[in-house]
């Protein structure tokens, strides 16, 4: 017999029947599988004819995404003008970024800095408007006001200052007031004060007379600093006559200062009863009371005790003629 020629007719191979097993399950006969099912499945996968056009398409894609990118590529690029720009634009929006966060961190800083400034501008305007006004013509001096004047005459002292008048008040100097005011010996101190907007006002402190010290045939009315006050050819009443060693100024003795202390220091009752004054050293004072009594103070060390001690004598012994208060702790009478 011969065979056929041609390609051989093959039976396609009937599939077995897969037999599936369940875990723990019961062995249960194999179920065969339905040729309508496999047919339907078979129809539903691509043939090789699809499957190579859908490749393809997907390859049309591929290329035609491909040249567009080229095209993309091949356009003009951005100018640098642009460019430029756009990175101004950039770094211009981060800065404005920086900024907001700076003043939000910082608001608290600012405000303080601005409280600062705000004050040192008050105090700049108000200093400047004192400067202004201290040295505008609204604060010139044209009122002159003497105090404390006895011997003195008010009408003198505004007279010697008048000079000073028209001068804006902190430009009024204490050394031209001084240099005014040295020519009154009666004037032992005194003290300027400035009334705005245009008053100066000078207190004075007299000096007081103490004694009185004879030089040649001249008797001098002097204070506790030797300082003569006035002078006449006869001894005035009511002030003790101080001898000062022969050749010495008053202000320059050193006897004189003692028994002028000494003086200074007694009660004014006991005072008023002082009729001379003696002191060869600081030492050795001795003054003359009224009625010729005289007392022996010594030196010028406890003048407290031996006034106290003094006034006492004066009280309990009025006849005795001498008082000896030299040493204050043991005071005798003769």
């Amino acid at each position: 017999m011969r065979r056929p020629s041609g390609p051989a007719q093959r039976t396609p191979p009937q599939p077995s029947a897969p037999v599936t097993r369940e875990s723990g399950a019961r062995d249960e006969p194999a179920r065969p599988i339905d040729l309508r099912e496999r047919r339907d499945a078979l129809a539903q996968s691509p043939t090789p004819a699809e499957s190579t056009r859908g490749d393809s398409s997907k390859r049309d894609e591929q290329a035609r995404a491909d040249a567009g990118a080229g095209r993309a590529g091949d356009a003009k690029p951005a100018s640098a003008f642009s460019t430029w720009r756009e990175m101004r634009r950039a770094i211009a929006a981060r800065r404005r970024v920086e900024r907001s966060e700076a003043r939000r961190f910082t608001a608290r800083t600012r405000r303080r800095r601005q409280l600062q400034l705000g004050i040192a501008a008050f105090v700049f305007v108000v200093l400047c408007g004192a400067v202004i006004s201290a040295y505008s013509p609204m604060m010139a001096l044209r009122h002159i006001e003497v105090v404390g004047t006895h011997s003195v005459k008010a009408a003198d002292v505004q007279r010697a200052l008048s000079g000073e008048l028209g001068t804006p008040l902190p430009l009024v100097k204490s050394s031209d007031v001084r240099h005014a005011l040295d020519d009154f010996r009666l004037i032992e101190s005194y003290s300027t004060q400035l009334e705005p907007p245009s008053t100066l006002v000078v207190r004075i402190t007299e000096r007081t007379p103490l004694g009185v010290v004879k030089q040649g045939s001249t008797y001098e009315v002097v204070d506790q600093a030797g300082v003569a006050l006035s002078a006449s050819s006869t001894a005035p009443a009511g002030l003790p006559t101080i001898t000062v060693p022969s050749g010495q100024r008053p202000e320059d003795s050193p006897g004189f200062a003692a028994a002028a202390s000494v003086i200074a220091s007694l009660p004014t009752a006991v005072r008023s009863t002082v009729t001379g004054a003696s002191a060869t050293s600081a030492n050795n004072v001795t003054l003359v009371l009224r009625g010729g009594k005289h007392v022996v103070w010594g030196g010028t060390g406890q003048m407290e005790l031996k006034a106290a001690d003094l006034q006492a004598l004066l009280k309990g012994a009025p006849h005795a003629s001498v008082y000896d208060v030299s040493s204050p702790r043991a005071p005798i009478t003769r």
